[in-house]
C-alpha cells in the first residue's frame, strides 16, 4: 500500500463516520425506523394522580435557602500557612 492510498482511505473513513454520527442526531430520521412498531395506548380512563396538588408541598411560600447560606465569609477558617497542609 502506498502512503497516498492510506491517506485517502483514512479521509474516506473519517467522512463516513462524520456523516453517520451527524445522521444519528437528525430528527428527520426518527420516522425512518423500519423496526418501530406503533404503540397502542392503554385502555381505561385517564385520571390525575394528585388533583388538588402534591401533598406536603406549599406552593404559596418561596423556596428555602440551603443550610449553609447563613455562614458568613468572616467565619471561614484561615487559609493554611506555607509549609502546612
Amino acid at each position: 500500500m502506498t502512503k497516498d492510498s492510506r491517506v485517502f482511505r483514512s479521509v474516506k473513513l473519517a467522512l463516513g463516520l462524520g456523516l453517520a454520527l451527524g445522521a444519528t442526531g437528525c430528527e428527520a430520521l426518527d420516522k425512518f425506523n423500519p423496526f418501530d412498531q406503533p404503540k397502542k395506548p392503554l385502555s381505561g380512563t385517564r385520571q390525575p394522580v394528585f388533583p388538588t396538588g402534591v401533598p406536603g408541598v406549599d406552593y404559596g411560600t418561596p423556596l428555602g435557602q440551603p443550610s449553609n447560606a447563613n455562614v458568613s465569609v468572616d467565619q471561614l477558617p484561615p487559609p493554611p500557612k506555607s509549609g502546612q497542609q
